[in-house]
């Protein structure tokens, strides 16, 4: 049995931290983790991201957001695995954020990421690889992400790759990405379906 001077420390530590002392809701069939909103922020310097799932033809429009005058600088460069961004599809202020690299296969798209990343000095490249036949993503050599991912790690560059299906084996965070969407949804304005957007981090197997 706790003596009185405990159970004041106890009561006195649950009034200064209630949230500490909160109960923990554990994700179940009932109650399931729904991810955070989209944030751009989240995505850590010097190593490889992954994302995956069926939000993330929304990943590139909620970086673009939709400022009100132009950049004078780009704020990423996108790599277009399949060559299917629309730029027509976002207004000029939006398209001025960024440097788009347009690619037909994966050789192509690979090549060019890899010269970007070593360049050292493009704080944050986005690389599109759904638009890519799942038959060419699955036969990328694994050395070929390591590579990717040491050179990412040499110049502290943010590599995102969109993937549709988890296929980096190097990727130091992985994220499942939704948006929850119905047909009943295609009417609704961009930027609501960007708020809608939630990303689950994935548990990662440890790579050597």
């Amino acid at each position: 049995m706790a003596t009185p001077v405990i159970e004041d420390l106890r009561r006195q530590l649950r009034e200064k931290f209630p949230q500490a002392h909160a109960p923990v809701l554990m994700a179940t069939e009932e109650q399931p983790d729904e991810g955070q909103p989209f944030d751009p922020g989240f995505f850590p310097p010097g190593m490889i991201s992954e994302v995956v799932g069926s939000g993330v033809g929304l990943l590139v429009a909620g970086l673009l957001g939709e400022p009100e005058e132009l950049a004078a600088l780009p704020d990423f460069i996108l790599v277009d695995g399949g060559d299917h961004f629309d730029p027509a599809s976002f207004t000029p202020q939006a398209c001025s954020r960024l440097v788009w690299v347009r690619c037909l296969s994966a050789e192509e798209m690979l090549k060019s990421t890899d010269l970007l990343v070593r360049d050292g000095n493009i704080p944050f490249i986005l690389l599109d690889t759904c638009g890519i036949a799942s038959r060419e993503l699955r036969a990328i050599p694994s050395s070929a992400w390591w590579r990717l991912k040491l050179a990412a790690a040499t110049g502290s560059c943010r590599l995102v790759v969109m993937s549709p299906f988890a296929q980096v084996p190097c990727a130091g965070v992985r994220l499942s990405l939704n948006a929850k969407l119905g047909l009943a949804d295609f009417e609704l304005p961009r930027r609501d379906l960007i708020a809608r957007l939630r990303m689950v981090p994935e548990r990662m197997k440890k790579t050597r």
